[in-house]
């Protein structure tokens, strides 16, 4: 037996709540080993967030035909927002560890970076990060479940 509870209707603080039309989307996601092994936050994000995919022409530009941002090396890890930073040039990244596990999160980043910092979720530095020699890979200590920040600065 399986039940699923889709939407509550709550009369506090406001009687009209949660009317109208809705629509859900659920998967069932049978797997074997823990939901750990499987992977099944990262299932979760893909029925979430589908892939979007836009053709465009050729054109001129100094990118590569691929570009990936920032990524992580560790499956445990989901990048949540990236942005500019509103004081300088700098690119901010947050992400979050879903597994339980703390180590190291190793997350690339684009070419051209100098330096990396840590920062706390209202952006203010709290200390220098670990920038491999090619500047393309940051070593953010983490610990289980933790949320973190990290400003990247790079070459003008």
């Amino acid at each position: 037996m399986l039940r699923l509870s889709l939407l509550r209707g709550p009369v506090y603080p406001d009687p009209n709540a949660d009317q109208g039309h809705h629509e859900f989307t659920y998967s069932l996601y049978p797997h074997a080993g823990t939901w750990r092994e499987a992977l099944t936050v990262h299932q979760g994000y893909e029925v979430n967030y589908p892939l979007m995919a836009t053709t465009t022409t050729r054109h001129q530009g100094t990118l590569p035909s691929e570009q990936s941002f920032f990524s992580t090396l560790e499956d445990n890890v989901v990048i949540t927002a990236i942005k500019k930073d509103a004081d300088d040039n700098s690119l901010i990244v947050r992400f979050y560890e879903w597994a339980g596990k703390k180590g190291d999160v190793h997350v690339t980043v684009p070419e051209k970076a100098t330096s990396a910092s840590a920062t706390n979720l209202m952006e203010a530095v709290e200390g220098p990060l670990t920038l491999d020699p090619t500047g393309k890979v940051v070593t953010v200590p983490t610990n289980a479940y933790e949320i973190k920040t990290v400003k990247v600065q790079f070459a003008k």
